[in-house]
């Protein structure tokens, strides 16, 4: 079930799959300028869901705060 959706500019596709031999999906989504095949940015979280289903939603919703300058970006710090 993958369906991408033109938002602001860019088109938001997910990515999600199952994660290991659990049943949980992972957000993960392709970020790219609408009309361009460069440009891509592939934006993942930690988050995991129940089904396909609401992995795709999550990550639509995911993809829009991207575009949006909503989501922050996880830095990590070296100790």
């Amino acid at each position: 079930m993958k369906s991408s959706i033109e938002y602001n500019g860019y088109v938001i596709e997910p990515t999600t799959r199952p994660k290991g031999a659990s049943d949980c999906w992972t957000l993960e989504v392709r970020i790219t300028p609408a009309g361009r095949r460069t440009g891509v940015r592939r934006c993942r979280a930690p988050n995991t869901y129940s089904s396909e289903e609401i992995a795709v939603v999550r990550c639509l919703e995911f993809g829009r705060r991207i575009v949006d300058g909503k989501a922050r970006r996880k830095v990590d710090r070296i100790k």
